[in-house]
């Protein structure tokens, strides 16, 4: 019980260590985020243009868009009817492969059977 108890202190300090590094690294992150963040709002200032060329494609992949979702909506039942043929097909496996090991067991059940009921002295009504 003693060695529990000791493997839970070393458990706790474990996470206070790991909290305090924690911490620790959240300042310097912190620190990071505020130094960078005028160099950070300038780069932004300066991507305006690669923005503005992105909203020019809007239309194009707003159609090779629509045309991915009419492809896949045509897919969609074939790859449903796969799909559960599959799902069935790996049931029935997993269930052969419990019942293939229990195979000896129930040879072995039946011979014994076959030996006790050929044992056996039949009633003589009398």
């Amino acid at each position: 019980m003693l060695e529990l108890i000791a493997l839970a202190g070393l458990v706790i300090a474990g996470l206070a260590v790991f909290a305090v590094v924690g911490v620790v690294l959240f300042a310097v992150k912190l620190l990071f985020w505020l130094v960078f963040l005028p160099i950070r709002i300038l780069f932004k200032l300066f991507w305006l243009p690669f923005i503005l060329l992105k909203l020019l494609w809007l239309p194009f992949g707003l159609v090779l868009g629509t045309v991915g979702l009419a492809a896949g909506a045509a897919v969609l039942p074939i790859v449903f009817i796969v799909g559960t043929a599959v799902l069935v097909l790996g049931a029935l496996a997993a269930i052969l492969a419990l019942l293939v090991p229990a195979i000896p067991f129930v040879l072995l059940g039946f011979v014994i059977w076959a030996i006790v009921k050929a044992n056996r002295s039949t009633a003589t009504v009398g």
